[in-house]
């Protein structure tokens, strides 16, 4: 590895390319003239100089191979100064042994939170992205890597900053770390869920520019690509295998940009992983509901077509959307601008990248056949300089007595431009990438003081009606560590994840740390986590709103113990 390949990885000049089996052959032939890193012996990275980059790279390089870009599951409001209002750990259970592992914007490792009683840090490591020099983690070959006897070093310091520059400046993980693990601070009235548990920490380096330029994403929205939180997973999956420890994974960002069904690249990875004993995956169900950026049609055997509205506000510099065609039908699609002038129709053809003008509007449009599974069909819309007014999408499904199902989302909120919505919008189907893959623990999101779900948590199920989310938790105006020594009140699904985090840290102190089931996987705890919940009598479970039911700390033990006397 020299420095020339090095550069490559954050360079903007140069284009990320995921591949799964790196070792096959056409992987081979396609890149053998670039740099290519292998993060483990299944998936590497390819860099690739921008000018290969074209209008039609999403075919030209497949759609799973493109890296997404991934934004943070927080809520906009919540974010105030609050009382205490977490609760106390349960049962004498404290993490004790546990790694929490979290990939988002940082730590502010200096904050009383993630200090011990002897004010050492409970930190093992953290791996900073952003930040260049020769200390990087083996074999990831970029970032640097601080040890906890750096961090220790460093709070020594009359100038911390100057010895580990890590910091977090937007605030999103520091506070997931805090509500799930962060240290009891009596005059704050402030203790995390599992305060004796040690964190390994990945600062995640902004997305490069031209992939927020692909996605259309604006300049000031934090933004993160799929093939560094990748690498960040790794990270955390090689420390927790070097200390032998038990660890749960905990991620607090989403892509609406997905394939709703769990299959990218990235979420098989994350699924495996989350097979092994003694690690757990927690992941983000989404604030996307109520958001008007999902369309469900269901074509009647005895109509032609579904009319497809969306409202796009004025002076939108653009947005994306997809379009998912359930098997086994196919469907084509004409669009048509605000004025009624028909722009375009689209086939149901594989590999065919489609551009269209119209004055200052620029339309492109991907298609594939294949994505996620045998027989979907997929189409990516991109948007620039929209024209303002409802746009009309005429889908026709191919006939026949099967139902004609089929799904437009738009991308994340976060990325959105207000004014853009569809004007006859569909709630469900809203968990984002990765949390809609089978393999994980998706958490949704309630109020613990009112009992009421949070208005735009996500809902399921997923597009092959396999039931997400898996469980409700506390994620409105919870209280945690903010940077600066402060703590303020935080809201959203990324927040359930991390409470979820925290509970899930017990579960692995009693199980595998102390002995009774070192088995102990994603599975197994989310099927404890459903058998627990706490249910409504007069609602019907699981369902797509609350999976099965509100996490119960209480319940869980004791349905562990009846679980391992089998």
């Amino acid at each position: 590895m020299d420095e020339a390949d090095r550069y490559k990885i954050t360079s903007e000049d140069y284009a990320d390319i995921i591949l799964e089996d790196w070792s096959n052959t056409e992987a081979a032939r396609k890149f053998s003239g670039d740099f290519v890193n292998h993060i483990n012996n299944d998936i590497a990275f390819a860099y690739i100089p921008m000018d290969r980059m074209t209008l039609d790279s999403i075919n030209k390089f497949g759609y799973y191979s493109i890296p997404g870009c991934y934004g943070l599951m927080k809520a906009e409001t919540g974010w105030e100064q609050l009382p205490d209002s977490n609760p106390e750990s349960f049962n004498g259970y404290v993490g004790n042994g546990v790694l929490l592992g979290f990939v988002d914007t940082g730590i502010d490792y200096r904050h009383p939170a993630f200090l011990g009683k002897d004010n050492t840090t409970r930190i093992v490591s953290i791996w900073d992205q952003t930040i260049y020099s020769q200390g990087y983690p083996e074999g990831l070959y970029y970032g640097t890597e601080y040890s906890r006897e750096q961090i220790n070093a460093a709070l020594q310091s009359p100038d911390p900053l100057s010895v580990v520059p890590v910091t977090d400046n937007i605030g999103h993980g520091t506070m997931m770390a805090g509500i799930a693990c962060g240290s009891q601070d009596e005059a704050s009235h402030f203790q995390g869920i599992a305060p004796e548990a040690e964190l390994v920490i990945v600062k995640l380096k902004p997305a490069k520019q031209y992939l927020k330029e692909i996605f259309i994403i604006p300049d000031e929205v934090p933004c993160y690509q799929e093939n560094d939180i990748m690498a960040g997973v790794e990270y955390l999956n090689r420390v927790a295998g070097l200390l032998n420890r038990p660890i749960v994974i905990c991620l607090g960002v989403g892509n609406n940009m997905a394939d709703h069904a769990g299959l990218r690249i990235s979420s098989r990875f994350y699924a495996s992983l989350g097979e092994k004993p003694g690690f757990v995956f927690v992941t983000a169900a989404g604030n996307e509901a109520n958001r008007r950026n999902h369309y469900y049609g269901n074509i009647a055997a005895n109509v032609t077509m579904d009319y497809v509205e969306l409202h796009v506000g004025e002076k939108n510099p653009g947005f994306m959307m997809q379009f998912w065609g359930q098997p086994p039908n196919f469907f084509w699609i004409d669009v048509y601008m605000p004025s009624g002038e028909f722009l375009l129709r689209i086939p149901p053809v594989d590999g065919q990248t489609m551009v269209e003008r119209r004055d200052n509007t620029l339309v492109v449009v991907d298609s594939m056949l294949g994505i996620p599974s045998n027989h979907n069909q997929s189409i990516i819309f991109r948007f620039r300089n929209p024209a303002e007014g409802n746009w009309t999408f005429m889908v026709f499904g191919s006939m026949g007595d099967l139902p004609r199902e089929f799904h437009f989302w738009l991308t994340l909120h976060n990325f959105l431009e207000e004014g853009t919505y569809f004007l006859n919008p569909n709630i469900y189907t809203t968990i984002v990438g990765p949390a809609n893959s089978t393999g994980l623990l998706t958490v949704t999101s309630y109020d613990l003081n009112t009992g009421k779900l949070d208005f735009y948590s996500s809902r399921g199920l997923n597009v092959d009606q396999f039931l997400k989310p898996d469980i409700t938790a506390p994620g409105i105006n919870v209280l945690a560590p903010f940077p600066g020594y402060t703590y303020a009140a935080a809201s959203g699904s990324s927040i359930a994840a991390a409470y979820t985090a925290g509970i899930t840290a017990h579960m692995l102190q009693w199980g595998v740390v102390e002995g009774r089931a070192a088995f102990l996987n994603t599975p197994h705890v989310r099927h404890i986590y459903q058998l627990s919940a706490i249910r409504e009598k007069d609602r019907d479970y699981p369902n797509e709103d609350w999976g099965y039911g509100i996490l119960n700390p209480n319940g869980i033990m004791s349905t562990m113990r009846d679980f391992m006397s089998f």
